[in-house]
């Protein structure tokens, strides 16, 4: 595949793709700007506990939470755009396929601003269990966070153009603007003194506001801009039919992935957000190796063709394995004295036991982002909608009974339940188990022993020998199970060639 640098002038005129940045060079720059806002999190989780308290930040959570529904309104349409501007090689195309996702995107994001205005109104007063003095706030802020719908529905088009153009270093820092902007501008409020909720989601909102504005800049330098913005017609359909099961799994998806917090509040208390969205949130970084470079792979998924791709996802299911194993093991055996260290001993003797399960499913559900991705990028967008619909219901019933039953572990052991669904569905479907089976059986002693003494108490003088034989043996299995383009990539690897098998 011949790869040019774009002209800098646009044209109508077929142009070449832009030359592409290496894989390696790629994943570690969206590994970046995913960990640069997990680092400013780190910092400010503490920091909101301080000045606000865990009952109003566990609000806080749960009006993200519900926010992050709403990203939904943009109709799948960041991933059509990502998708079909990696194909277009001429800049009428490219702008033609864009600015009608971008109007489509934010027309829906009104639509959504208005729904979540009317429905939030009534969960925040009748529905989450919360405080009584917080409700009155809750339903002053709901105009703000209505506000901020539109925003994340142009941001997604606008970051499926980045990701198509390979642009990722202006992806992620714009992206990285607006997510700072959304953590630190309301702790600066809260630090000055302004505790009430509508204008902690006010500053949030200005937060967004800097990130879309840095990423409309990106954009119009990267596909470049050519032309008046107009809603084309012939676009219209094409971008829906392939957004549209997009659009079905961005629809289900915020409930798959999001209703434990509901489910908690409704059930449990605010202070429950809390304790359980906290462990969440941090082993989600644990998936930004996954994200980062199955982001990386879908343009070039969406433009190769022949058995190019399919190597690329036989190879990154085995490299995310032989990544993360390790990174896995360490969180586990380090989870619980970290939180005891960063949000003090009472709320970590609840949080704890929970990261650790989480970690369990991200260790099994990781290596699943590329055959997820795949699927759109292939052009089937269809395969993991269905999945989602036909799962969604003994889910939601499961996660119900979990978390009746045993509280957030509940909700801890449905989301793990239902990632180890997802993933075997993405592999199955891709005919790529055998690889993904292959590759992670032998890191399975590994994390046995990284978390046995997480459920069974025992003496240091045996808990510290188990942790570092849990990490000998997943270096082991990882140095022996990556695939031969992560050892070209990286040459120290292949000190510890001898390790391998003699035959694949």
């Amino acid at each position: 595949m011949n790869n040019h640098a774009p002209s800098s002038q646009p044209s109508d005129t077929a142009a070449s793709p832009p030359r592409s940045p290496g894989i390696g060079r790629s994943t570690l720059i969206n590994l970046a700007g995913l960990l640069v806002p997990t680092v400013v999190s780190l910092v400010t989780v503490p920091l909101y506990l301080h000045w606000i308290g865990e009952v109003r930040y566990g609000v806080l959570l749960l009006a993200f939470t519900f926010l992050g529904y709403f990203g939904a309104f943009d109709l799948g349409l960041g991933r059509a755009v990502a998708q079909r501007v990696a194909r277009l090689e001429d800049v009428t195309g490219r702008n033609q396929t864009f600015w009608t996702a971008f109007f489509l995107s934010l027309g829906m994001g009104l639509v959504g601003a208005i729904v979540l205005y009317f429905l939030g109104q009534w969960l925040f007063a009748a529905v989450f269990h919360i405080p009584a003095n917080l409700r009155g706030e809750m339903e002053r802020a709901v105009p703000w966070l209505a506000a901020i719908v539109p925003l994340t529905a142009v941001i997604s088009v606008l970051a499926g153009a980045l990701e198509a153009r390979q642009a990722f270093i202006s992806l992620n820092v714009s992206q990285m603007v607006g997510v700072i902007g959304l953590q630190v501008l309301p702790l600066t409020a809260a630090i000055l003194g302004h505790l009430s909720m509508p204008i902690l989601l006010a500053a949030a909102l200005i937060g967004r506001l800097l990130g879309v504005a840095m990423m409309v800049l990106a954009t119009a330098r990267q596909l470049p801009f050519s032309g008046r913005p107009a809603l084309h017609r012939v676009t219209i359909g094409p971008l829906l039919r392939f957004g549209g099961w997009v659009s079905v799994s961005g629809l289900v998806t915020p409930l798959l992935t999001i209703v434990d917090r509901f489910v908690i509040a409704t059930q449990i208390n605010a202070a429950a957000v809390t304790a359980y969205t906290v462990p969440y949130n941090l082993t989600q970084r644990f998936t930004y190796l996954p994200g980062a470079l199955s982001t990386t792979l879908f343009p070039r998924f969406a433009r190769a063709e022949g058995a190019d791709p399919r190597k690329l996802l036989h190879d990154g299911i085995a490299a995310l394995v032989a990544i993360q194993t390790p990174l896995i093991v360490i969180g586990i055996l380090l989870i619980d004295p970290f939180f005891n260290l960063w949000i003090g001993t009472d709320l970590a003797t609840r949080a704890a036991p929970v990261a650790i399960v989480l970690l369990i499913g991200i260790w099994i559900n990781g290596p699943a982002f590329i055959p997820h991705n795949w699927m759109p990028a292939q052009g089937r967008p269809d395969l993991m909608a269905k999945f989602y619909l036909a799962e969604l219901l003994p889910f939601m019933a499961l996660l119900w009974w979990l978390v009746g039953s045993l509280g957030i572990m509940g909700a801890a052991l449905a989301w793990v339940i239902r990632s180890t669904a997802d993933a075997t569905f993405c592999f199955v479907a891709t005919r790529s188990t055998r690889t993904f089976l292959r590759s992670i059986t032998p890191t399975l002693p590994a994390v046995a022993f990284a978390c046995w003494p997480a459920f069974e108490p025992m003496p240091a003088t045996f808990t510290i020998p188990l942790g570092i034989l849990a990490v000998l043996i997943a270096l082991v299995a990882s140095l022996r199970m990556a695939p031969q383009s992560l050892q070209k990539r990286i040459p120290a690897w292949r000190v510890f060639a001898c390790l391998r098998p003699a035959s694949r």
